[in-house]
């Protein structure tokens, strides 16, 4: 099956792909991949100095985190049965 993205790539003359007008719509993907790959970079940026912060609120974000994690380590952890349980 011919995926229809695929099918409207071909050259009019020829009826054959173009290779040209494929490598322009990569190109311009790999850009859009860069900006968003940057945006995300930004966000965790601004993230982790949030969460890193000297100030109160960064040292209760961190307790938090933490606190969290420990509850996700509880949860996972299966509980064991000791030798009287039934």
């Amino acid at each position: 099956m011919i995926h229809r993205k695929t099918a409207g790539h071909r050259s009019m003359a020829t009826g054959g792909p173009a290779p040209l007008k494929d490598a322009l719509d990569l190109q311009v993907r790999v850009r859009t991949l860069k900006a968003l790959l940057e945006l995300q970079r930004w966000q965790v940026e601004v993230l982790n100095g949030r969460l890193y912060s000297s100030a109160s609120g960064g040292i209760a974000a961190r307790r938090l985190l933490d606190l969290k994690r420990r509850e996700a380590q509880m949860t996972s952890l299966p509980v064991p049965k000791g030798v009287n349980d039934p």
